[in-house]
């Protein structure tokens, strides 16, 4: 092999791994940014307690695996429950209360309801952050398993994270699941139609305050999901919610508010740009470079690439 076939060669390997290991990579970012894309498409709520939740279940399933020795996959029959029901009542006893519809119904006008929630939830994150390090101080933590160190070998010189692989299965399930659910039962109508029209959606006979406590719910427990994901591949401390909310932020501007499947291919893109952008030009890029295409897309189309 000559020279500049050998150059060429492994110029094509790496860029192959950096598609490869950058959409393993969007598959663990969209599981991170679904829930942030359903609260905002369902009720236009931006919850800035996100990426908080995402730790409090990384500590959830670590208490629950220091208690019970079973996989981290199984402790989500626990964790995505438990944080179902935190999001249901977070939405039925505090944010509802502070809705545009809370608001206008106490004569304020609809710019309260906007931000209140806003404001709500950016201090709930600070409170959550600083009981879980009352907590569990603010020792690193991670959830062991012997997955991180495996690899599935394609050839020679192409190789995939198992542990990523399967996150981007569970990605795709996840999207696949929601699809169903909003398109095909009763609750998942209901959330739609509450979402197209608030105001018509209570003369339909639907309960706007249950329905969106479902949608809250529904976003905490992939929150939850994700949450588990990330103890398994990285450390994780109290304060570290707002780096991932930030990560979600940047999936759902790429993909599009409220687009569930802009989740998953504005993941992938991001995912994409940062591993290529490390391989040529140093870990130090990869930051740069998903803030250049975030920049990108609000730039040519600032609704994102799959808003509806």
């Amino acid at each position: 092999m000559s020279g500049f076939d050998e150059a060429l060669y492994w110029t094509l390997v790496d860029v192959a791994n950096g598609f490869l290991t950058g959409t393993m990579i969007g598959g663990y970012y969209a599981i991170i940014s679904i829930g942030l894309a359903l609260t905002f498409g369902v009720m236009r709520l931006v919850n800035l307690a996100h990426g908080d939740m995402l730790i409090v279940a990384a500590y959830l399933a670590s208490v629950i695996l220091g208690v019970i020795p079973i996989s981290p996959f199984a402790s989500l029959i626990v964790v995505a429950p438990l944080m179902f029901g935190l999001g249901y009542l977070l939405q039925r006893f505090l944010l509802n209360r502070v809705s545009v519809q809370a608001m206008e119904a106490k004569g304020l006008p609809p710019s309260f309801g906007l931000m209140s929630p806003i404001l709500v939830t950016f201090g709930l994150g600070i409170f959550v952050a600083h009981g879980l390090l009352e907590l569990f101080s603010s020792d690193a933590r991670q959830i062991r398993n012997s997955l991180a160190f495996t690899a599935i070998r394609l050839s020679e010189d192409l190789n995939i994270s198992l542990l990523r692989l399967i996150f981007f299965a569970i990605a795709v399930a996840i999207l696949v699941a929601l699809q169903i659910f909003l398109r095909r039962t009763h609750v998942g109508r209901a959330i739609r139609a509450a979402s197209d029209d608030v105001q018509v959606a209570p003369l339909m006979g639907i309960s706007t305050a249950h329905v969106y406590g479902v949608a809250l719910g529904i976003s905490l427990a992939v929150a939850g999901t994700a949450g588990v994901m990330i103890g398994m591949l990285r450390s994780f401390q109290p304060f570290d919610g707002p780096q991932f909310l930030l990560i979600a932020f940047g999936v759902v501007i790429i993909g599009g508010l409220g687009s569930i499947l802009g989740s998953l291919v504005g993941g992938i893109l991001l995912g994409i740009t940062q591993v290529l952008a490390g391989t040529y030009f140093g870990p130090s890029a990869q930051l740069v470079a998903g803030y250049m295409l975030i920049l990108l897309v609000l730039a040519f189309r600032p609704q994102g690439l799959f808003a509806r």
